[in-house]
């Protein structure tokens, strides 16, 4: 497992233009990114809504439906089963990977902790996204088998 500080590791390469080139140069620096071919990477971007926020607030409410994920530019967040915090990420996270399976709630409140940049995208663009981009698949598996669902003990009465 990777602790975010680990995930940033190489130059850009993609020339900037504008912010779908900027933010496309910043996700070619994350590890998540690697197989992403410059075109793939700017072809995610334009489909993504650039979001930012200055203070905490939610991107995920846990028992939503799952509507779309974020990467994670800039900032962190904590992800809270209940009101216990049980991780806190960083830049080049995808967050909300359970979007891949429809009808599937989430299995935790992610909340922004300050600053933060977000790619937002959409289930449905995400879904047309897996089918033209294949590393974005293996992206999406590889987030998923390290964000484990969190159990909560049951409640005996």
């Amino acid at each position: 497992m990777f602790t975010w500080r680990q995930i940033a590791h190489r130059e850009p390469t993609i020339k900037s233009d504008g912010i779908h080139g900027e933010d496309a140069r910043r996700l070619r620096a994350f590890r998540a990114f690697d197989k992403f071919s410059d075109d793939e990477l700017k072809r995610l971007v334009r489909a993504a809504h650039h979001t930012s926020t200055s203070v905490p607030w939610p991107l995920i409410h846990e028992q939503s439906p799952s509507d779309a994920c974020y990467i994670l530019l800039s900032g962190e967040v904590g992800v809270y089963v209940g009101h216990d915090r049980v991780a806190v990420l960083g830049p080049g996270e995808v967050i909300g990977e359970s979007v891949i399976c429809p009808g599937k709630l989430r299995s935790a409140t992610v909340t922004t902790t300050g600053t933060t940049e977000v790619l937002h995208i959409d289930r449905d663009d995400l879904a047309s996204l897996l089918d033209e981009i294949p590393p974005l698949r293996e992206t999406m598996a590889v987030t998923a088998a390290r964000h484990t669902p969190v159990v909560r003990p049951s409640v005996t009465c």
